[in-house]
């Protein structure tokens, strides 16, 4: 059987935190996976009204998607979580910093996965390249930067 899978246009995100494994090393698995716990609610709700979606979370990685359409809006709901999940994460060992990475432009997206455990997802070479892109607090690619640059379409 094939998967359904689409060309879609997406705003993406990898919202992560440095020094999160020196931070678990420092006060115990434990201890930082209830951080996690309440990093992921947190993300969620964030994201959530601004048509965000939590594709996957590894760890203190979270890979997020919103329709293109909601590119401004989206950015801005980024900036928030992250001056919301810094001090979360700071509580727990002042050396985490949240760090997000967003980009956008074309994804295949759709279920994928191994047979019988499909789940949504999405892949492409943006992406890829959005995961190469140096770490910075908060870093927008060149291609997202530009299409926010241009004048919003009127409302009718």
């Amino acid at each position: 059987m094939t998967a359904q899978l689409s060309l879609e246009e997406f705003v993406f995100a990898i919202a992560s935190v440095s020094s999160a494994t020196a931070a678990a090393r420092t006060h115990g698995d434990l201890k930082t996976a209830a951080v996690l716990a309440e990093y992921y609610a947190l993300v969620a709700e964030a994201v959530g009204p601004s048509g965000g979606r939590i594709v996957k979370a590894m760890g203190d990685g979270v890979l997020i998607v919103f329709p293109l359409t909601r590119a401004r809006e989206a950015v801005a709901v980024l900036q928030l979580l992250q001056t919301q999940a810094t001090p979360l994460w700071a509580e727990l060992d002042a050396r985490c910093r949240t760090q997000v990475r967003v980009g956008g432009g074309p994804l295949v997206s759709g279920a994928m996965g191994p047979p019988g455990d499909e789940r949504f997802d999405v892949f492409g070479t943006a992406l890829n390249d959005l995961f190469k892109a140096p770490a910075g607090d908060f870093v927008i690619t060149p291609e997202l930067a530009e299409r926010l640059a241009r004048p919003e379409p009127a409302r009718t």
